[in-house]
């Protein structure tokens, strides 16, 4: 009992000296209490926060004070001829003052919707009428211009004005004076040589009528000017307008597109590929040829390049050894790894380092002869890189064909199978891609179990008419194309047969159609011929 009692005196005088602690901060000021914050949750906060939520509401006062007197005399960030209304100048708290005499609709209209001036949903705009004078003599008083205002600022008000203070010429011109318009009609009808009773021809003269302006008559002829259709715009019998419906993509530029393919079939004639290019060479033979252009096309793959990359590295292969005919044997290789690494930085968005190219050769070459290279074939082609590739001009043929995805990949497969192929370098780029496209439509839409040979009704005559070739000139080329594809699988390059072999390409060096009854037809034709 003794220590029970002893124990919980000990509580009471403990809970007491709390209390007088308590009670001594809450009574007592201290300079603690204006420097040093109180615990999350104490009971302090409320004697502390007395003081501190006077000083705050002072501060809070004065802060608001100084805004206000800021916002008096603020300007826009952008500055106008417009005066806008000081802040207080209102009669009432939530209504603006009317619009002055001389300000415009618009001032008005732009005060009233200010935030500073708390204007009621309803808003009232007065309409105001703008007179124009055609006096030029009369001092029109221009707004002035300040700050931020440019000149452009300037010039457009001064367009704007000449416009605005333009006579109106037309039919509202033709009204003025119709006795000098009948007199001088009569005597246009008096100078033809015949009176033509077409009625076109009699809205021709029609429009042959003098609009006068003051003393002198300006006599505008209003005739049918040449328009230059494009190929898009004719409407031939079961042609297709492809580009009907890209007129709201702007990517696409149907409005030029016509312009630009005649620009490219104009550049691969003037930038051809010779026949038999490598006659002049000495140490390179087509057989080399093939070899380099089958390694570039395992370098391309392992780089996850574009396909107009390895097409364009091709060109400038065969453009190069086309001038230079002292090409070494040992320097072949470096040529077509240079190649490469042009058309990697004409085509890629993220070229691969030239380190990379050192290293794919197994050091064969270093840096140095890569850039020396580089200058020889740029030398050599004249700096020009703008000669088209099969795959600008198929893109535009499987949209006219309508063509699905798996007829496009069998054409790129046709094209790479005919870029390592000598005798196949000759043919211009839109040629090989028509007539890829023409053997994946035979195979893929027609019945590839039956031999029955060519069938020009996959060539229609809106591809006919987008291509410029018809079915007869494609075939030879595409008999050539389907030797190619039907033995790829015995071939000793079997770079792109592999390639394609993927499920990246589709698998379509492994459809059945290019070992069937139709694919044999083909190319049994070309053996007879």
């Amino acid at each position: 009992m003794v220590g029970t009692t002893l124990k919980m005196r000990g509580d009471e005088n403990a809970s007491e000296n709390f209390k007088q602690v308590q009670l001594k901060k809450l009574t007592v000021p201290s300079m603690e209490a204006t420097t040093k914050r109180a615990a999350l949750g104490d009971l302090q906060n409320r004697g502390i926060s007395r003081p501190i939520a006077a000083k705050d509401a002072a501060q809070k006062d004065s802060k608001d004070l100084k805004l206000t007197d800021a916002l008096r005399n603020a300007k826009a960030r952008v500055d106008t001829h417009w005066k806008k209304q000081p802040l207080g100048s209102t009669t009432n708290g939530n209504a603006a003052a009317p619009p002055k005499a001389n300000e415009g609709g618009v001032a008005a209209f732009l005060r009233s919707n200010s935030v500073r001036t708390r204007v009621p949903t309803k808003t009232t705009v007065e309409p105001v009428k703008v007179t124009v004078k055609s006096s030029s003599t009369e001092n029109v008083s221009e707004p002035t211009l300040i700050r931020e205002d440019s000149s452009l600022s300037k010039k457009s008000l001064t367009k704007l004005r000449a416009a605005l203070a333009k006579p109106v010429m037309g039919v509202s011109g033709i009204r003025r004076e119709p006795v000098a318009v009948a007199r001088k009609e009569a005597e246009i009808k008096k100078e033809l040589p015949e009176i033509k009773k077409d009625s076109q021809e009699l809205k021709k003269d029609a429009t042959r009528m003098p609009l006068i302006r003051g003393n002198s008559a300006v006599t505008t002829i209003t005739s049918t000017m040449p328009t230059t259709m494009s190929l898009s715009s004719k409407r031939l019998a079961g042609i297709e307008d492809i580009d009907a419906n890209d007129k709201e993509n702007l990517v696409l530029v149907s409005e030029y597109v016509n312009d630009i393919y005649d620009y490219l079939y104009q550049v691969e004639q003037e930038q051809p590929i010779h026949n038999d290019h490598l006659a002049g060479q000495k140490e390179v033979s087509h057989k080399m040829r093939a070899v380099l252009i089958d390694w570039i096309n395992e370098v391309h793959l392992q780089f996850h390049l574009a396909a107009e990359t390895f097409q364009l590295a091709v060109a400038i292969i065969d453009r190069y050894l086309q001038v230079v005919k002292d090409t070494k044997r040992t320097h072949l290789q470096l040529v077509g790894v240079t190649a490469l690494f042009i058309a990697t930085k004409y085509e890629e968005l993220f070229p691969p380092a030239i380190g990379d190219f050192v290293f794919i050769t197994d050091d064969t070459y270093t840096a140095r002869q890569i850039r020396q290279m580089e200058l020889q074939i740029f030398k050599a082609i004249d700096c020009n890189l703008s000669r088209p590739l099969p795959i600008h001009f198929l893109r535009r043929y499987s949209k006219a064909a309508s063509a699905e995805d798996e007829h496009h990949t069998m054409s790129k497969y046709f094209i790479e199978l005919a870029s390592v192929d000598y005798e196949m370098a000759t043919y211009r780029p839109s040629e090989i891609a028509a007539a890829s496209l023409f053997l994946s439509l035979h195979l893929l839409n027609g019945n590839y179990r039956a031999g029955t040979g060519f069938n020009d009704r996959h060539w229609t005559p809106t591809l006919t008419f987008y291509s410029r070739y018809s079915s007869a000139h494609l075939r030879p080329i595409t008999r050539r194309i389907a030797k190619l594809a039907r033995d790829a699988p015995q071939a000793k390059l079997k770079a792109i047969y592999n390639k394609y072999q993927g499920s990246k390409f589709q698998k379509i060096a492994l459809r059945t159609e290019l070992t069937g009854a139709l694919m044999d037809s083909i190319v049994g034709q070309s053996q007879r011929k």
